[in-house]
């Protein structure tokens, strides 16, 4: 039976290493760009918070250290493409040019042990950043509130089931204050995790004065925010929504994100 090439066992070892942390890989896969098709090493695919983030992978099974040409010439194929992050593998190391241009851009250099090490870290700052753009997307259509018409705004005010945030401003268009501080809040969290800052605050839509929780890991912190989120979306929704009623806005929070808050409460 002939011996498999060394490159391409390579590719194998990376797309398999990828898909028992959950990526969805594809090897040798052609992707049209803007401007042309591309044949891509290995495809890494997740779902996160329900956006989609494509990751590109090279696999540079050579002896030598990857040059500064090559990198830019992949980074090229990831605009071209519009994947959310190229990254490249190689055990033998990358040239100092080629770690230079890769500096704050979303290009990884990296090998199969320095990327097993860190990649809890790294694929939660993902997801990190793509709640923290799911919030700035939620606060701005909150904001947009005010710029409808008198009565379609009013009508929007009178159906807002959410957190107050403080008792005085129960209803009306002073209430959205509530849902706006914690979205804030969850910004700001999501912040300090990125920058291993623990353990890091979590305020729930329904703090009560004294409570402090507190996440000391990123598959906590990820699992409250992205229910957060979920829960604001649908007090957005529903303040949207012609002909709905104010309902009661911790019933439109995921049963799993009440059921551990009380337990954490003790209720």
């Amino acid at each position: 039976m002939p011996r498999t090439p060394e490159w391409q066992q390579y590719q194998q070892d990376v797309s398999s290493f990828l898909s028992e942390l959950g990526f969805d890989t594809r090897v040798d896969e052609p992707i049209e760009g803007a401007r042309a098709q591309h044949d891509i090493d290995v495809t890494a695919r997740m779902s996160i918070a329900g956006v989609n983030i494509l990751w590109l992978v090279e696999c540079k099974a050579w002896e030598r250290r990857i040059p500064k040409e090559r990198i830019l010439t992949i980074q090229g194929i990831v605009d071209d493409i519009g994947a959310d992050r190229g990254i490249v593998f190689s055990e033998s190391g990358f040239q100092a040019g080629a770690i230079r241009a890769t500096q704050n851009t979303n290009i990884t250099l990296t090998s199969l042990e320095d990327f097993s090490l860190n990649f809890r870290n790294e694929v939660s700052a993902t997801k990190a950043r793509v709640l923290d753009g799911r919030i700035a997307r939620l606060m701005k259509a909150f904001e947009a509130v005010w710029d409808l018409a008198d009565p379609e705004r009013q009508a929007a005010f009178s159906r807002y089931s959410g957190p107050s945030g403080f008792d005085f401003l129960k209803g009306g268009p002073h209430a959205m204050a509530g849902v706006m501080a914690r979205l804030n809040q969850m910004r700001e969290s999501l912040e300090n995790a990125r920058f291993d800052r623990w353990p890091v605050a979590y305020f729930p839509l329904d703090l009560v004065d004294g409570e402090r929780f507190d996440a000391t890991d990123w598959e906590g912190l990820l699992f409250v925010a992205e229910k957060s989120i979920v829960t604001c979306d649908r007090i957005y929704d529903h303040m949207m929504t012609p002909g709905e009623s104010p309902v009661d806005w911790k019933t439109l929070q995921p049963p799993e994100l009440t059921s551990l808050l009380s337990g954490i409460r003790g209720q």
